[in-house]
């Protein structure tokens, strides 16, 4: 599991010296140096301001508890990619994703194309995903001569859950951007999309990113067809210009409230040959009756972090029958959450006897799965922060139970996939306030 986070770290590093040669786009790096940029007349950004009485060391430990700033690489993809549109934008605000393939994070941006300053709730959990599965073409029938129609599935949207997701503006995350300035974050797709089946993130669908709140529709009826448009939006607004003075409702200007906007919405993304989910090979499957075991892990959407468990799985893969000596304190975890990596080991204890009731028989094709508390195997209030952890497992064996008259399995096996974990509340707000990164138009 070390090797996967650093073949992460590898990722992002190429990414940066790919585009060393260019200028970085990175002008800030935090949500509370943006707070305080914002008008010193706007109450929405006066909110944004860190609380004194939190001091500097707690300051200083948020600010080593926060994620790495987005890539500049991914920082001068988004800014490039803000100014390809050539649809009218509301208020002159693009916004932006860039997917970088199924284990990475992606990354989204909101940058002011206009010429006036607008106020902009830079929320990462008002992130929503429309999902156009790829299409899916029939067997054909013999007995008819035509060809069938790819069947269109229709769309899956991924966002968080409804206690999660925010129902009215964060006055800490409403940020002030002048024309030609924005604001950049990552973000993992997979948080959104836990508890989804089929899973929807595969090779050849197309996806939507939208932020904020969908619009109120008002339905019609002409010659017998049903017709939605857009009716009167109320609060909330993801963005609105900045003489709407922070949302605050009955301030006369009609003009103004109707140029408020509830929803941005990104250009689609097409996703690749790196979303093909093809199932890997077994491991060391030697020969057609050796025996190959293999391990998975799933997780799930919880509560909070006392709720959170782990499902593991050994399925034997092989040819032949194989013995297996299981105990939970065998399995050990290393956790990707939004505060960094971090290992789950219980520790056996070593002087404990063999128990033959532990020893299992597989045979080909049968399997096992164990449910653990995370909780209980891993360090306090490692799954405190809401949000999505990856998990990925480790078994170790290293007695056959020989004493016993069997010969079970002896070795290590690795989780290929993490399990996705998603902790919807916790002790800590939902994510650190120093993701996000400003970024200049031109710079």
């Amino acid at each position: 599991m070390r090797a996967a986070s650093s073949a992460l770290s590898l990722v992002w590093s190429l990414l940066a010296l790919g585009c060393a040669g260019g200028k970085a786009a990175v002008v800030g790096s935090s949500s509370n140096e943006r707070a305080r940029e914002t008008a010193p007349d706007q109450p929405i950004s006066d909110a944004a301001a860190p609380d004194a009485a939190l001091g500097a060391e707690q300051d200083r430990a948020t600010a080593e508890l926060a994620p790495p700033a987005v890539d500049p690489a991914v920082s001068n993809a988004l800014l490039a990619k803000s100014g390809d549109g050539n649809n009218a934008a509301p208020l002159g605000l693009r916004f932006e994703v860039v997917e970088l393939g199924s284990e990475l994070p992606w990354g989204f941006t909101v940058v002011n194309r206009g010429t006036e300053a607008a106020v902009v709730d830079f929320d990462p959990r008002l992130l929503t995903l429309e999902i156009a599965p790829p299409e899916v073409i029939a067997a054909p029938n013999p007995k008819r001569s035509y060809k069938p129609k790819p069947k269109k599935a229709k769309p899956v949207l991924c966002r968080l859950p409804s206690d999660v997701a925010p129902a009215e503006v964060d006055p800490a995350l409403a940020v002030k951007l002048e024309p030609g300035s924005g604001l950049v974050e990552s973000f993992d797709p997979r948080l959104y999309c836990v508890g989804k089946a089929p899973w929807p993130l595969v090779q050849g669908a197309v996806v939507t990113p939208r932020l904020g709140w969908p619009e109120a529709m008002k339905v019609s009826w002409h010659g017998g067809k049903r017709e939605e448009k857009p009716g009167v939006q109320k609060d909330p607004f993801i963005a609105e210009p900045i003489e709407a003075s922070g949302s605050l409702p009955g301030n006369g200007l009609t003009e103004v409230n109707e140029r408020r906007v509830k929803q941005l919405v990104g250009s689609p993304l097409s996703l690749g040959a790196d979303f093909s989910n093809v199932p890997p090979p077994p491991h060391a499957a030697n020969g057609r009756d050796a025996p190959a075991l293999e391990l998975t892990i799933a997780g799930g959407d919880a509560t909070n972090e006392g709720a959170a468990v782990a499902t593991t799985t050994i399925t034997n893969r092989g040819g032949k029958k194989q013995d297996l000596y299981f105990r939970r304190e065998l399995v050990s975890y290393e956790v990707s959450g939004p505060d960094g990596v971090f290992e789950c080991d219980p520790e056996p204890d070593m002087r404990s006897p063999v128990d033959r009731s532990a020893i299992l028989t597989l045979r080909p094709g049968a399997k096992f799965s164990a449910v653990t508390r995370l909780i209980e195997m891993c360090p306090g209030h490692a799954f405190a922060r809401p949000g999505l952890y990856l998990v990925h497992a480790r078994f170790d064996s290293a007695d056959s139970g020989a004493d016993l008259g069997y010969q079970a399995f002896m070795g290590r096996l690795l989780s290929l996939k993490p399990a996705l974990v998603r902790i919807r509340e916790g002790e800590l707000p939902f994510t650190p306030l120093s993701n996000a990164v400003r970024v200049q138009v031109g710079q």
